[in-house]
């Protein structure tokens, strides 16, 4: 014969609120099916003992752990590239459960805001005037449902505080080359060539022509 029992949870020590595991007893009431007759007064009230097995614990984001990375407080001139990555808090959570947490980078600010819309959370800028800069990024938080990641409003802010030097300026001399006019000019005027060779060859040429028409003077 079967009959139908009703449980009654709430009077047991049972606390839902507790993750952990849980044994404890539950009383309920035998309910007799029709036309079955109970002439012995037999109690109908029963228990059993019941263990619950403890729960999934959701995992909490930290945001002490969101952190910028790969920049540092100094050695950046006016012609440096920097550049640097946002790690927020739970990002690695691959397998997540409802109630899990996360914070995801939101945005970044040194002179103007710049957003991410997706992985990877990465930047590179530059700063052309020397002085002292506070580089900003938000994070999200963010909790899964069960079936996909949502923002909950709450936001983290994490800041790092830089120099940029004034970077050094390269000029470059020209060295000076001779004009081509005035050097062929100068070739002209300070020829130191010997031109006594020339002379002598100019009158040895001239002696011969006289000795030429003497001779043929004397012939005739």
């Amino acid at each position: 014969m079967k009959a139908k029992v009703q449980w009654n949870v709430k009077e047991s020590s049972y606390d839902p609120s507790v993750k952990t595991a849980q044994s404890f007893k539950v009383k309920g009431t035998v309910t007799l099916p029709d036309r079955v007759e109970n002439p012995d007064g037999i109690n109908l009230i029963t228990a059993v003992n019941v263990t619950v097995k403890a729960g999934r614990t959701a995992k909490i984001a930290d945001p002490a752990d969101n952190k910028i990375k790969g920049i540092s407080s100094d050695g950046y001139t006016t012609q440096s590239k920097i550049t640097f990555e946002a790690v927020g808090a739970g990002m690695d959570n691959e397998n997540p459960g409802k109630g899990d947490t996360r914070y995801v980078p939101y945005n970044w600010k040194v002179l103007n805001t710049n957003s991410w819309s997706q992985a990877p959370y990465t930047a590179a800028f530059g700063i052309t005037k020397a002085g002292t800069y506070t580089l900003t990024v938000v994070f999200d938080q963010q909790k899964y449902t069960g079936s996909k990641w949502e923002n909950t409003g709450s936001q983290d802010t994490k800041q790092v505080n830089f120099t940029i030097t004034q970077g050094q300026q390269i000029t470059a001399t020209p060295t000076p080359q001779p004009n081509s006019a005035n050097q062929k000019k100068a070739v002209q005027t300070g020829d130191t060539t010997n031109i006594a060779p020339f002379v002598i060859i100019l009158v040895i040429a001239a002696g011969c022509i006289a000795g030429v028409v003497v001779y043929k003077k004397k012939k005739k």
